[in-house]
């Protein structure tokens, strides 16, 4: 997991499999940033194949934490397996997935604009 900031936004890059035992540390991490008031997370899943339904009930948990703060978690999903599976579990309804880092960072400029 590797943490990166672009202007307000925190991007959070995942790879490989994200399982139980990584949740611990998943759930530190956003845990801090919503702490901190960030509001605006893209979490980067291109070179992620597998999540445990751990890791994603912490993704649904720090986006109703983002709610009340007008705050947002994108998700950027490449995988066609890890797509399916967020269309499975209906987190494709919860969640907006993006293609690529731009596509997302772009989907906030959206929301921004949005507001106004």
């Amino acid at each position: 997991m590797d943490v990166q900031v672009k202007d307000d936004i925190r991007i959070i890059k995942f790879s490989g499999a994200i399982l139980k035992v990584d949740s611990d540390e998943i759930e530190k991490e956003l845990s801090k940033l919503t702490q901190s008031s960030v509001k605006k997370i893209i979490l980067d899943l291109t070179k992620v194949h597998h999540i445990c339904s751990t890791a994603l009930g912490i993704f649904v948990a720090t986006k109703r934490k983002l709610k009340p703060m007008n705050g947002d978690i994108k998700v950027i999903v490449v995988d066609e397996d890890l797509i399916q599976l967020f269309e499975i579990t209906m987190l494709d309804k919860v969640f907006e997935i993006f293609p690529d880092l731009s596509a997302a960072m772009e989907g906030f400029q959206l929301d921004e604009e949005d507001s106004n």
